[in-house]
């Protein structure tokens, strides 16, 4: 592990981060599994070469940015390295993350958006036909031919608009805070290939339809990249705007592409058909989803009472019929505490995906009864009482 760690480390010491992004510079990082964290480039390292190592605790979860000792921190979990390449390529996308809030980017959008965008058949045939166009517009050579392709993009994201509204806005900035990171992630792997379109590997998620309905956030990403890339051909300076605009980069690029009336003809791809079919296969996927969580032949804990999420893993959620599935991993607070589940967990909520009145465990562990309070193995203790029906239990908090 140090030496892989090492590695990563002397890699982003040789990079030239201007080739990536003009001023881009390095926040601090860390790279973890699930025994030690591995710590660079912080305060507390004090400009030591080899990493702060401390063992892992509850604050390093996914592959995000957070604030570690107050101070913007990549970090990465490579309990499973996979590629170098791949590694390097997902620590520059966080970093350039923390390059963001080092330069006060605000353009974040409300994640709650997301989790409950509608699923609509008309909204998906549109958004499909969009992202053809958009990758026509990335790859042809002639501008010509690319503006007449952007024209049929902004006609039909304005339809989407008027179909969608604040839901719309969500993915536009979506795009304009992940499309730059996606673009710094793609460079950086692109430096590390010889003689290969490493370019082509990232724009190729433009055409993967059935993934862009079933991961929407993550959707965005390279949609976020072909508006960077196309902002490379008609304002190449753009990236040492990027940073004093509020616009996002949709009307970035409208407004450079001379569209801003939003006129034009029809598109001329046609994608009902398409859209019927992924429509019902996103349907199914969801409900599928919720019912394997379910079907499991474990102890099966659900705790009763007032519960709030904190803190989310916004591109694995599932919402269906006011349950919130958290795939991989949430943090709740209960009984006024925060608690970790690392693992899969169901929510039932009424109004406010964040305030749940139901929380669904599979368990191999059977908790442990005490006096007052009930252990979960591996989360913690909850004051309560709890009711056993063979291997499904209810856990009723206290108020």
């Amino acid at each position: 592990m140090i030496s892989f760690t090492r590695r990563l480390k002397e890699k982003l010491e040789m990079a030239d981060l201007d080739q990536i992004w003009p001023g881009f510079r390095l926040t601090a990082y860390a790279l973890y599994n699930r025994e030690y964290v591995y710590l660079f480039n912080h305060p507390i390292c004090q400009g030591e070469d080899e990493p702060l190592v401390f063992e892992w605790d509850k604050r390093f979860v996914g592959n995000t940015l957070i604030l570690f000792e107050d101070v913007p921190t990549a970090i990465v979990n490579v309990e499973k390295p996979g590629s170098f390449e791949g590694n390097y390529a997902i620590l520059m996308h966080e970093l350039f993350h923390g390059y963001q809030t080092l330069m006060d980017e605000k353009r974040f959008p409300d994640e709650l958006l997301g989790v409950q965008y509608p699923l609509l058949e008309e909204n998906i045939s549109l958004r499909l036909e969009e992202r053809t166009v958009l990758r026509a517009a990335v790859d042809t050579t002639s501008k010509n031919e690319m503006l007449s392709h952007l024209k049929h993009f902004v006609l039909l994201r304005e339809q989407r608009r008027e179909l969608l509204g604040e839901s719309l806005h969500y993915e536009n900035l979506i795009e304009t805070v992940e499309g730059p990171a996606w673009y710094a992630e793609m460079k950086a792997y692109a430096s590390l290939q010889t003689g290969a379109d490493a370019e082509g590997v990232y724009k190729e998620k433009l055409l993967q339809h059935e993934e862009a309905e079933l991961h929407l956030r993550k959707s965005c990403y390279s949609s976020g990249l072909a508006l960077c890339l196309l902002l490379d051909e008609l304002y190449p300076e753009w990236k040492h705007r990027y940073f004093h605009e509020e616009c996002t980069l949709y009307e970035c690029i409208k407004e450079k592409a001379g569209l801003c009336d939003g006129t034009g003809s029809q598109c001329e791809y046609s994608m009902q058909g398409e859209a019927s079919r992924i429509y019902r296969m996103v349907q199914e996927s969801r409900l599928k989803t919720i019912q394997t969580f379910s079907d499991y032949d474990g102890y099966q804990l659900t705790i009763e009472g007032p519960m709030r999420a904190v803190f989310f893993d916004p591109m694995n959620m599932v919402n269906v019929d006011h349950q919130l599935l958290h795939q991989y991993f949430v943090t709740m607070q209960i009984q006024e505490q925060e608690y970790l589940i690392n693992q899969p967990a169901l929510t039932h909520y009424s109004e406010s995906i964040l305030h749940a009145d139901r929380l669904q465990l599979n368990l191999t562990e059977k908790p442990l009864v005490n006096e007052k309070t009930v252990n979960i193995p591996g989360i913690g203790d909850f004051r309560g009482s709890m009711i056993e029906d063979g291997k499904k239990l209810r856990l009723m908090l206290a108020n």
